[in-house]
């Protein structure tokens, strides 16, 4: 038997799939919300981190070509859902309509985001009639009953911008994919594709069972790394990655380096001191390199564990020689140091590089040992003096 297709359940459908494209594409686009909701006090959402609205975003899409106009349902009921919900604004509040819907040239609400609160109050009252005596319905069923304190309803006015004629889908999704939070996966439509359908998933699946969703930013950042991960091949650095001509290796450049001064308490010359310059130099590009190849939403998450993760070995190993008998400080500082430097390697970021360098661990460990502000921080030294 064949299949019979309710269309009558496309519009509604087509209304959903919109809604959801322009949440993921105003969370990826703004950074200062702390949590945002759908179908809860508006279609869409944006809190700031005191539970203020940032943003409130009303959806209308309809499946055929439509005229926006004043007296109508969908700009009449809109603006009295946000007149009644006004004390969860702020002052910078925006309140925005999107909408399908066409605002023709001569249309009342042609010029409205350029329009004062007081003008767009104007142009309500000019418009609310059918004819010299009758009212439109939904100006009785709407505005005459928010019209009862002017002023109040002036602020709200003040805050409501259109945007009209929204593009298709198909346009959302390429908007979308041009995000700064997806940059990193270049130009790879297939892989941003996967990606934008997981985050639409994630609000399909919220709302499947329930009337509302919402989600903490926090959360959101997190799943678009879980995401982008999972289409992201592994990215394999290796030494050819930084050009040699790249490099300033001068070593009477870095004398007055914090990281050389340490490597001279322990009485290394010039030949190590060279070797720590040529690793130092190639991680200070590389880290630019890795930053640029990352997901920046996480990176300085993992770069911070990184740096305490290199700590405790540079600890643990300095602690065994501590300990060791037949060497004086300087034996004991030397020999930690070359196993230190030859020691296991520790992951940067495990899911997303594939670290074949030789040079990124030992050069990262001489940058976190030039760091002025946590001078003990990684620091070679032996010498009971030094471990005070």
């Amino acid at each position: 038997m064949k299949e019979i297709i309710n269309h009558s359940a496309l519009p509604q459908k087509m209304g959903d799939v919109y809604h959801y494209y322009l949440a993921i594409k105003l969370m990826l686009d703004n950074n200062d919300w702390d949590s945002c909701t759908i179908e809860e006090n508006g279609d869409i959402v944006l809190f700031d981190n005191t539970k203020k609205q940032i943003y409130n975003i009303e959806v209308k899409h309809h499946y055929e070509k439509k005229e926006l106009k004043i007296f109508e349902e969908e700009f009449q009921k809109t603006i009295f859902n946000w007149f009644n919900i006004k004390y969860l604004f702020n002052k910078n509040t925006r309140l925005i309509l999107m909408t399908s819907s066409n605002v023709s040239k001569n249309n009342p609400l042609e010029y409205w985001n350029e329009f004062n609160s007081d003008k767009k109050y104007k142009v309500i009252l000019e418009n609310q009639k059918k004819n010299q005596t009758d009212y439109y319905s939904s100006i009785i069923k709407y505005f005459h009953k928010v019209n009862k304190n002017v002023d109040e309803l002036k602020e709200v006015l003040a805050k409501v911008t259109i945007e009209h004629s929204l593009p298709n889908i198909s346009t959302i999704k390429d908007e979308i994919k041009k995000s700064n939070a997806l940059r990193f996966l270049e130009k790879d439509d297939a892989k941003k594709n996967k990606v934008i359908g997981s985050l639409y998933g994630l609000i399909g699946d919220g709302l499947e069972d329930k009337d509302t969703w919402e989600i903490k930013k926090i959360q959101f950042d997190q799943k678009l790394q879980e995401f982008t991960s999972l289409v992201q091949e592994k990215i394999v650095r290796t030494n050819n990655d930084i050009k040699k001509k790249d490099l300033d290796l001068d070593i009477k450049n870095y004398k007055d380096k914090q990281f050389i001064q340490k490597l001279e308490n322990i009485e290394f010359k010039e030949d190590i001191q060279s070797q720590a310059i040529n690793n130092y130099a190639r991680s200070i590009i590389e880290i630019v390199e890795r930053t640029d190849l990352s997901n920046s939403i996480e990176f300085n998450d993992r770069l911070e564990n990184y740096e305490e993760d290199l700590g405790e070995l540079v600890n643990e190993i300095k602690t065994e020689y501590k300990y060791k008998e037949g060497l004086n400080d300087i034996e004991k500082s030397q020999k930690s140091y070359f196993e230190i430097m030859n020691s296991r390697k520790v992951p940067f970021m495990p899911e997303e590089f594939e670290d074949l360098t030789t040079f990124f661990q030992k050069g990262y460990l001489h940058i976190l040992a030039d760091d002025d502000e946590k001078p003990k921080q990684i620091c070679w030294s032996l010498k009971a003096v030094d471990l005070i």
